[in-house]
């Protein structure tokens, strides 16, 4: 099994370090993993698509659908 293969689909919070060696933290979804080197991340704020290869990453977690300090009255409805 890859690396990464069980965190696909799932909201990440990923921290990884960039080309430029700057480390970044973001909250996005896997997309698919790219033989065992990397993955497709997918962040959710803006949508944007990148590559983030596995030697990067320096924790990946995987985090609830509702963030906590979300406020509850614009929490999604499950039962609709």
């Amino acid at each position: 099994m890859m690396k990464y293969d069980e965190y696909i689909g799932k909201m990440v919070e990923l921290t990884y370090s960039d080309l430029d060696g700057e480390t970044v933290c973001a909250i996005g979804r896997i997309l698919y993993t790219l033989k065992e080197r990397a993955f497709v991340f997918e962040t959710v704020d803006v949508g944007r698509q990148m590559i983030v290869y596995n030697r990067h990453v320096q924790e990946c977690k995987e985090m609830p659908l509702t963030p906590p300090n979300f406020p509850s009255s614009i929490a999604p409805d499950y039962f609709a």
